[in-house]
């Protein structure tokens, strides 16, 4: 009897430790999510304000940006061109929720749908872009690594 009483109370135990470290792991993704969605924005709106001090923060320095139009930037080339009025960006729009899929813990990818208008080498544009992007946690801190971008069919 003693021993069927100790073992029912081990087993509630070990549920309720399972169940609160489910909950942990489902908070800490829904916090994960919340600062990358911040830090989508925050780079949205550095590359309109051409805040180069902000997307040196946000990025990466390993990051590789595929555009639509096929141009490769790393990070220098990247802060160079916004430097140098290579590109105005005038308006950066999320149209769609991002969708995050969880690779390891400090390595997410997200897709989502933007649209965005500039100007680039006096030319304005406006295109409607499908983006996936590669994030990664170092030191507590998630940087964007990877980003490829490609023309949204609709």
């Amino acid at each position: 009897m003693i021993l069927n009483y100790l073992n029912l109370k081990s087993l509630t135990i070990i549920l309720i430790f399972i169940f609160t470290l489910g909950l942990y792991s489902q908070d800490k993704a829904l916090s994960e999510i919340e600062e990358i969605t911040i830090k989508m924005e925050d780079i949205n709106d550095a590359f309109i304000a051409k805040d180069t001090s902000a997307l040196a923060k946000l990025l990466h320095d390993d990051i590789t940006l595929g555009h639509s139009n096929g141009w490769l930037e790393t990070k220098p080339d990247l802060l160079q061109t916004l430097i140098n009025e290579g590109v105005l960006y005038t308006q950066i729009v999320m149209m769609s929720e991002p969708k995050f899929h969880f690779t390891s813990e400090n390595l997410i990818t997200t897709r989502r749908d933007i649209n965005v208008s500039g100007v680039v080498n006096d030319t304005s544009f406006d295109v409607k872009l499908n983006v996936l992007e590669v994030w990664i946690c170092e030191k507590s801190d998630w940087q964007l690594l990877a980003r490829q971008s490609v023309n949204r069919k609709e």
